[in-house]
């Protein structure tokens, strides 16, 4: 079961980033990228169609933000979402231009045959924008003998797909209608987490209790699998993705950190260096981050230190919430620059023109 996209368990016209195809020795690669002008297709109808069936699926929920990126896209064209399990029977009723597989495919239930065979029928364009990179890398090769193109969420993996299909990163991205909130003075609380405690977030929050001596400033951890005995603070509790960005907006800081578990990366045992899509819901939802990486590539996204406040370790992080501890202005300046930031360049309405754009480029 694919597991939360933290990815975790979850709009504009300039394009989000500039998406360029991977650089491979061997074949000759597009040279286009999308902040180009290509020549556009004519979109009548698109189809987005999960890569699980929904009852197995913890991300069902983004499926929404793309198709509403898609219309906010291209307005004239007719997108519909719909889950694995309805997919070919809605590219045999809808007859789409475009097909979209978005998510997790490592399941096994799902086979892709069936849609490709259905799509070439059809004349439509397959694509997987596959959302688990680099985590499940290893069963992506069950969907490159059947896609017209690739968009992987994360820049490290996207080298190292095969030479035969054309591969993009596309990153996640945010909801206006879903997670914008009005940035005011916080409320509660100082530090605010949710995601499932994979055991860095376990170490690092243990640490992070040992660092605050008593009286400790108000801390909320939420998600699955927390060892309250290692991480007091923490509550065995899952928040519906529709409360998280009232939550982002509250607290005084939130923490991110990604996840430290694969299922299927042991090939090429890539390091995920693209942050996950709750970077940019709670940057909408107007947030103060505290991103702990030793990565660069979130400079690409947000501004450190105007944006959003980075940390390669936990003593950093420490010093950075007691910044704000003490000037609780700073959050919301943080969070207004941040949420005006990922309105204007991370919005799946720009996350979909780049797909679109890098597909006309082909």
């Amino acid at each position: 079961m694919p597991f939360e996209q933290e990815p975790d368990m979850s709009v504009m016209d300039a394009p989000a980033v500039a998406i360029e195809p991977a650089a491979r020795p061997d074949v000759d690669a597009p040279q286009s990228t999308v902040t180009l002008t290509p020549t556009r297709r004519a979109l009548r109808e698109v189809l987005v169609v999960s890569g699980s069936p929904d009852q197995l699926n913890a991300n069902a929920g983004l499926r929404d933000h793309v198709v509403e990126g898609l219309h906010a896209a291209r307005p004239a064209a007719q997108v519909l979402g719909v889950p694995y399990e309805l997919g070919a029977q809605a590219i045999s009723q809808r007859k789409p231009d475009l097909v979209v597989v978005f998510g997790s495919v490592i399941l096994d239930t799902s086979d892709f045959a069936p849609l490709a065979d259905l799509c070439r029928r059809q004349r439509a364009r397959l694509v997987f924008w596959l959302h688990d990179d680099p985590y499940e890398f290893d069963m992506n090769e069950r969907v490159v003998p059947y896609a017209d193109a690739i968009f992987s969420n994360d820049l490290a993996s996207v080298d190292h797909y095969p030479p035969t299909v054309p591969v993009f990163h596309l990153p996640l991205g945010a909801s206006r209608l879903a997670h914008w909130r009005a940035v005011g003075p916080r409320s509660a609380p100082d530090l605010f987490f949710c995601g499932h405690a994979f055991e860095n977030r376990l170490a690092f929050f243990e640490s992070l209790a040992a660092c605050v001596p008593p009286p400790r400033p108000q801390m909320q951890v939420f998600g699955t699998g927390w060892d309250t005995r290692r991480v007091p603070m923490a509550m065995n509790m899952k928040l519906p993705n529709a409360a998280l960005p009232d939550y982002y907006a509250a607290a005084l800081a939130v923490a991110n950190l990604g996840r430290d578990l694969n299922l299927a990366n042991r090939r090429f045992s890539i390091r995920p260096s693209t942050p996950g899509p709750r970077t940019f819901e709670a940057a909408a939802a107007g947030a103060a981050q505290i991103l702990l990486t030793d990565g660069l590539e979130i400079t690409e996204y947000f501004t450190p230190d105007e944006e959003i406040l980075v940390a390669q370790s936990t003593d950093e992080f420490v010093s950075h919430w007691q910044r704000l501890l003490a000037d609780r202005a700073l959050s919301e300046r943080l969070g207004r620059r941040a949420q005006q930031r990922a309105l204007a360049e991370h919005g799946y309405d720009q996350r979909a023109r780049a797909l679109l754009d890098a597909l006309d480029s082909l």
